[in-house]
């Protein structure tokens, strides 16, 4: 497939807002891209590889700024300006091409598969020259592009589309590319034609029987009985139509929570139908995404979500994990779904023998706790783990953990349509526990409010975060925040703070600032980074900000600016962590902008960022 009908569809998705349209374009897109299917759709999120695999091209801006240097001639300082300029550095590369007298990309044209090969074969570069090798590799893709396709190229590279497709967008168009059309019944209307019906059974006397036509009901739908692979059209009542399309949307979304693939669901929907997709089945080492909680406010508010009684558990400060087990191999994986089996190498041997269970997937929280006296220690802490690559065994000696699992999401086969009791229940048979390797998780089932606060409490005051509320006949819904389960976390004092920098943003918000960089007071005139606010700013909030900030600003570099400390906000937090990357010692988790404080004129001190985090424990 030629990589410019690719970018064409690129251009039409970017050119609109409309979820609808977005997926039209990227159903007609799926339904006629052949062979390249799978890697147009994991194109079209902007991934080169399946979400679950441990796979990373390894690109960063500054080394796409070194590719294009190689690739445009132009200097670094100008691909920067441009940047700047354009706000995203896939338009960047567009401009300085089209500036550029190319004539490569007129002999030979750039393909769908070629742009896949170069980029897959980047993540395998290790070692001495790998950079460099991976600018080759860049270049070679920029020099048979046209500028349209390297702006794409280079989006693609670093992740960064665009696009607004999001996962339910694929799903929608993958269910509307590989399924017949829903229509409603009309009445009067000749149904005898070519096309190859599938009818609701509920309007056999309506619409009549011929050799085209064939008959299901919506609970044989539902179940996966129905065959629907063939027929041109199904025929439903008005409500039926709702129905269908859910159900169908459902089998998709099915085949994406156990695969982690929407590129092998688009093929399977294409190839094998509504079969095809209901024997698509988790599989040991590949993990899934985890099931999220919602926010309560209230330990009554929990109950009317999760009802009454509920499974209460601590939630711990440490660090979400999926661990997998087949026979003596064990993998332990991240919520975003990296492979960090190597940084905790002792939870993997000693879970081969404390785990009954050939096959298995356990949901569990890796808790960090000092090896002195067994208390339980910060996720901060416990982070310098996750990310080392050396020095292991070192590291596990200062910083031991200990897995505490929750959930069971197979043994010996999928569980994930069981109960939350079942699954316990079947979690409590296979686990043998040892303090300080493996224990369950701190829980108790209760309908009693007092009870439920006692636990809130005594996780609180053994640092944890506060407690999950559970519904104890939910299935486990990958990726999903039902309302199956829900967190209740002590609600933190705010902090006025001042923004003492901002990036210029990229896409669709360049032009304006954002990623805040806030700062508490030193009580000295000066101010101390805690944190940067960088989510959950509405395009109201960033136009307001640049306004206010963009007559403040004393230094530039790149798209980082400095500014004058005069712009106070409330910042809500979810707690303050110990850092060394801020000035203060301190990072704020999860900082939200609340409001302006434009009735203060200076920061909240240090020592009040001090106070909350000693709070905390």
């Amino acid at each position: 497939m030629d990589y410019s009908e690719l970018v064409a569809v690129y251009e039409e998705l970017g050119s609109t807002r409309s979820n609808l349209e977005k997926t039209r374009i990227l159903s007609e897109l799926f339904s006629s891209c052949g062979q390249s299917l799978s890697t147009v759709v994991r194109f079209s999120m902007g991934r080169v590889f399946s979400a679950w695999k441990d796979e990373d091209i390894g690109i960063s801006s500054k080394l796409m700024v070194k590719a294009l240097k190689k690739s445009t001639g132009a200097s670094e300082s100008r691909i920067t300006e441009a940047w700047k300029s354009e706000g995203d550095l896939g338009e960047a590369a567009q401009k300085l091409l089209e500036g550029k007298t190319q004539q490569t990309f007129a002999v030979k044209k750039l393909t769908v598969e070629k742009v896949a090969e170069n980029l897959s074969e980047m993540a395998f570069f290790e070692g001495s020259g790998s950079q460099g090798r991976k600018i080759d590799s860049i270049s070679e893709l920029l020099s048979l592009a046209s500028p349209s396709e390297a702006k794409y190229v280079v989006r693609t590279v670093l992740g960064k589309m665009r696009l607004g497709v999001g996962e339910g967008t694929v799903r929608d168009a993958i269910t509307d590319s590989f399924f017949p059309s829903i229509e409603a019944f009309e009445e009067g209307k000749d149904y005898s034609g070519d096309e190859k019906l599938l009818v609701d059974e509920r309007l056999e006397e309506k619409i009549g029987y011929n050799s085209v036509i064939s008959f299901f009901s919506l609970d044989s739908l539902e179940k996966g009985e129905t065959y629907v692979k063939g027929f041109d059209k199904i025929i439903s009542t008005e409500e039926g139509c709702k129905k269908v399309k859910n159900i169908l949307k459902r089998f998709v979304q099915h085949g994406y929570d156990v695969t982690n693939d929407f590129g092998e669901v688009a093929t399977t929907a294409r190839d094998e139908g509504i079969e095809g997709l209901k024997q698509l089945e988790m599989t040991i080492f590949r993990p899934i995404n985890a099931m999220l909680a919602k926010k309560v406010d209230s330990i009554e508010e929990g109950f009317e979500e999760v009802g009454k009684p509920a499974a209460i558990d601590f939630k711990y400060d440490g660090m979400r994990a999926q661990v997998h087990k087949k026979g003596g191999e064990v993998k332990i994986f991240t919520r975003r779904l990296d492979d960090v089996t190597n940084q905790f190498p002792e939870v993997a041997e000693k879970i081969v023998d404390l785990i009954e269970c050939d096959e298995c997937i356990l949901d569990c929280e890796i808790v960090a706790y000092d090896p002195d006296d067994g208390s339980m220690v910060p996720f901060q802490k416990l982070s310098k783990r996750i990310k080392r690559k050396y020095g292991i065994d070192k590291m596990s000696e200062e910083i031991p953990v200990e897995l505490r699992p929750f959930d069971l999401l197979n043994r010996e086969g999928s569980m994930l349509k069981k109960s939350y009791s079942e699954r316990f229940n079947s979690l409590e048979e296979i686990v043998s526990e040892e303090k300080g390797v493996l224990r369950l998780v701190d829980r108790a089932v209760t309908s009693d409010v007092s009870e439920v606060s006692g636990m809130q409490q005594r996780s609180l005051a053994e640092g944890q975060e506060g407690i999950m509320m559970k519904n104890l006949d939910a299935v486990y819904k990958p990726g999903s925040r039902v309302g199956y389960m829900v967190k209740l976390k002590p609600v933190m004092e705010t902090l006025d703070l001042v923004i003492i920098g901002a990036e210029w943003s990229e896409g669709r918000r360049s032009g304006w600032l954002g990623s805040l960089v806030l700062g508490c007071s030193d009580g000295e005139g000066d101010y101390l980074e805690v944190g940067r606010l960088a989510t959950g700013l509405t395009d109201e909030q960033l136009e307001e900000i640049t306004e206010r900030l963009k007559p403040l600003i004393v230094e530039e570099d790149g798209r980082d600016v400095v500014v004058k400390p005069e712009v106070v906000v409330e910042a809500e937090f979810e707690e303050v962590q110990k850092s060394p990357t801020y000035s203060s010692g301190y990072a704020l988790r999860f900082p939200r902008l609340k409001t302006f404080r434009d009735d203060k004129e200076d920061a909240d001190s240090i020592e009040k960022v001090e106070r909350l985090y000693k709070s905390q424990r």
